[in-house]
């Protein structure tokens, strides 16, 4: 099976199976930082409803705290030099919509790594 790279997964957006642990990973690695992610999955689109809480925290920490922005991102292993990478091609958009989409992507594949090898 090939591992698919963040550009490539947009098919697994709506699996509800990885979703789940999608949210739970996601917890996990923010609650670490004391933030806490809830996730009611009511809204239409649940990348939408993790993307509209997560934003202000990386924003907050953008201003506030870079040095846990980094640790933060290490935990959730998106390295410095990708995320300079990926914020130069996206120069367009603002720095936390670009770090809270490629924090969502990452987490997702994540979740599709380990379900490939736990099979």
């Amino acid at each position: 099976m090939k591992l698919p790279s963040l550009s490539e997964l947009s098919p697994y957006y709506n699996r509800i199976d990885l979703l789940e642990k999608v949210v739970e990973q996601i917890k996990k690695d923010f609650n670490w930082f004391n933030f806490e992610i809830t996730f009611t999955g009511e809204s239409e689109s649940p990348y939408q409803e993790l993307y509209v809480q997560i934003l202000p925290l990386i924003d907050e920490l953008l201003n506030d705290d870079y040095p846990k922005l980094m640790a933060m991102l290490y935990r959730i292993d998106l390295d410095e030099e990708f995320l300079n990478k990926k914020l130069k091609e996206n120069h367009h958009s603002d720095t936390d919509e670009v770090i809270t989409d490629l924090i969502l992507k990452r987490e997702l594949q994540k979740v599709i790594i380990r379900e490939a090898y736990s099979s």
